[in-house]
């Protein structure tokens, strides 16, 4: 991420975070601190640690190598470094942050890194390219107003969506339970929760009142809230939690409606500015995946245009209740922008036709930059917690933009290739590990489109084997994969070998076929594989 213009110092960000979040460890809290930028420090491709920026310390599991990337941010006079709670901050650690004046930051167990980078960048005011994108975010003004609602009502509070999303919280959440904790760690109110509000009618019950809603005990094991709906005129927008042990009095009632209208306008504000990004993002996203000079000038706006890049095609591994895959693949779309922004600020990511394009620029077009990305992706399926499973194909690296039509193919090919066994264990692939299928599925693709209905030995056999009740087919296809090696084919049809000569014999005098000529067994052993990847994608 390259520097902004200094507007936040280090005391404003850790306030945004709070001590839900972070816990100072070593070092001086330097409030007055400027902070220009956010940087994920990953010791397989360590990126440049610029002045004032902050460090996060991805990976770093031993105090040797903490020491090491203190001395290093220190050296390149950045603001903080945060480290995981659980590695033990050192004396020897703690000296060399003194000296280099750098905050150690302790970052609580359960947070990933990815929310804590998205929090940090949008409390920065930080675009994809990391510009500066003007005082009046309306997504920073919705955490402003949290705190502020916090004040007056006296309470820690969360903005939630109708989705149980947090749009926004206040940096003050000491007293609160577990459950607040952990809706914060995930920018979303956990199912076990929100679930159970659902089926006691809890929703219904606050978006149905004009006032504030006391409940004592809105799910298990949880403290007391009054919530609150947010409105614009007729549509309801979401809700204000707040964590108390008892009703509101009358004032504070009062106090908490007319939050609630600032608050709606507010979202309002912030959805019409996101909606407005979002067009402007998908169109610049068409013109990438288009390729050719589009891209170009695509790429020049959004500041990677003499980059290297790919393309990453995220998609359901199986369409099972449409309306839910809908639904989970514009999050998975929402959790792949916060994802990327942290990691790679320039790409970009739009859903288009059900599935989710990501154009992510890169440093070159070596192994380790395209292997970085595919890492990104297997971490990024895995831990997405939606309904809906997802996979993810990768393209091949291209150097200049212009070619990322291309890549889109590959991409696209790759996850074909993924959603037709879903059996396996990989989520995740590149298209370079799957071409031999991806090739399978494109000639299956020209025979259709051409009508060529396959023939041959193999319909004879499988007219045979329903008329006579055989499993020729079967020996067949284990005498191919097995090359040839009858102990081992016999062995996986659980049959003796010399009954498995016979089943050859019979297979040869029924079909005619010589198994002797390899073009013969090429032909048979590609069919078979053929009609069992297209039989695996429908």
């Amino acid at each position: 991420m390259s520097a902004a213009t200094f507007t936040t110092n280090l005391g404003q960000l850790t306030e945004r975070l709070g001590t839900t979040l972070l816990t100072l460890e070593a070092g001086r809290a330097q409030a007055a601190r400027p902070v220009s930028t956010v940087v994920l420090h990953d010791p397989l491709d360590p990126p440049e640690i610029t002045q004032d920026a902050i460090v996060l310390a991805v990976a770093v599991a031993t105090d040797g190598d903490l020491a090491d990337l203190v001395r290093q941010a220190g050296e390149a006079r950045a603001a903080a470094l945060i480290v995981r709670e659980s590695l033990p901050v050192s004396p020897e650690v703690a000296a060399i942050a003194e000296q280099c004046q750098l905050s150690l930051f302790g970052l609580v167990r359960g947070a990933s890194w990815v929310q804590v980078a998205t929090l940090l960048i949008s409390a920065l005011n930080l675009g994809p390219a990391g510009a500066e994108q003007g005082a009046n975010d309306p997504a920073r003004d919705l955490f402003t107003l949290a705190d502020s609602v916090s004040a007056l009502l006296g309470a820690p509070v969360t903005i939630e969506d109708r989705s149980s999303r947090v749009v926004a919280f206040s940096a003050n959440q000491l007293g609160t339970d577990e459950a607040r904790r952990l809706t914060i760690l995930g920018l979303q109110v956990p199912e076990v929760y929100s679930n159970h509000q659902r089926t006691q009618g809890v929703f219904p019950l606050i978006y149905g009142s004009d006032r504030p809603i006391f409940l004592a005990k809105p799910a298990p094991d949880t403290m007391p809230r009054v919530a609150m709906r947010i409105a614009a005129g007729d549509e309801v927008l979401g809700s204000i939690w707040a964590v108390t042990p008892e009703p509101f009095d009358a004032e504070r009632e009062l106090r908490m409606i007319e939050a609630a209208q600032v608050v709606g306008l507010a979202m309002l504000r912030a959805r019409v500015s996101t909606d407005a990004a979002e067009r402007v993002a998908e169109s610049l996203g068409m013109m990438l995946l288009d390729g050719g000079s589009s891209a170009r000038e695509a790429a020049q706006q959004l500041g990677f245009e003499r980059s290297p890049a790919c393309v990453l095609v995220l998609g359901p591994l199986q369409d099972e209740d449409e309306i839910r895959t809908v639904s989970d693949t514009q999050r998975a779309a929402a959790a792949l922008r916060m994802h990327l922004r942290s990691v790679h600020p320039r790409a970009i990511a739009i859903p288009i036709g059900g599935l989710v394009y990501a154009v992510v620029p890169l440093r070159s077009t070596d192994e380790p930059a395209v292997a970085a990305v595919e890492r990104l992706a297997t971490e990024f399926v895995g831990r997405l917690d939606t309904s809906t499973e997802f996979c993810a194909g990768l393209g091949d690296a291209v150097t200049d933009v212009s070619g990322l039509s291309l890549s889109r193919r590959n991409a696209e090919a790759a996850l074909r290739v993924l959603r037709s066994r879903p059996q396996r264990a990989g989520r995740a692939a590149r298209f370079s590990d799957v071409q031999i299928d991806a090739l399978m599925f494109r000639i299956g693709d020209l025979l259709a489109a051409d009508g060529v209905t396959l023939d041959g030995p193999l319909v004879v056999l499988r007219e045979y084997d329903v008329s006579h009740r055989t499993e020729l087919v079967v020996t067949l296809r284990a005498w191919l994969e097995h090359f040839g090696d009858v102990i081992a084919a016999a062995r996986e049809v659980h049959i003796h070998k010399n009954t498995f000569r016979y089943r050859l014999e019979r297979i040869e005098t029924i079909t005619g076929a010589d198994l002797r000529d390899p073009d013969t067994r090429f032909g048979l052993l590609l069919q078979l594989r053929l009609e069992a990847l297209l039989a695996s994608s429908h």
